[in-house]
């Protein structure tokens, strides 16, 4: 029986994992934007009301303000269930923001609600800190 886990140390330094860099403006100096890694698991297909195709992993740079973001959901829990589905996302970034969009389970538990993890990769925070938001029950698909 295969058995899928992942497993990553904080903080992390999303660079390192991806060479999918995009920069969405780049008359705004890096220090001034937001730093914002999307994990494995979620896909950006629009920022903002415009269609992207950032592919996966990708890290994006973007100015500072009001993020939406319509992502879908496509990741397998460690419980061999694959959890799926899309939602749209917002939150108000502001200047040299270093965040981590990750597709998790609630609590990091097998057996929470699927959803996204916003994870603050600034080193002076602890990983305890992060906010959750539960995919809605309509829009995804779960398959055992």
């Amino acid at each position: 029986m295969p058995v899928f886990a992942s497993c990553f140390s904080y903080p992390i330094d999303p660079q390192r994992f991806t060479n999918n860099i995009h920069y969405w403006d780049e008359s705004v100096p890096k220090e001034e934007s937001i730093e914002l890694y999307i994990g494995q698991g979620l896909t950006v297909t629009s920022y903002n009301g415009i269609p992207v195709d950032w592919g996966k992993t990708p890290v994006v740079y973007l100015p500072p303000g009001e993020v939406v973001f319509t992502l879908e959901l496509d990741f397998y829990a460690i419980n061999n269930t694959t959890y799926s589905g899309n939602s749209i996302f917002v939150w108000n970034f502001k200047a040299g923001d270093r965040f981590w969009l990750v597709a998790m389970l609630q609590g990091m538990k097998q057996d929470g609600k699927p959803g996204i993890g916003l994870m603050n990769l600034d080193v002076k925070q602890k990983y305890e800190e992060y906010d959750f938001f539960p995919f809605p029950e309509s829009g995804r698909r779960v398959l055992e």
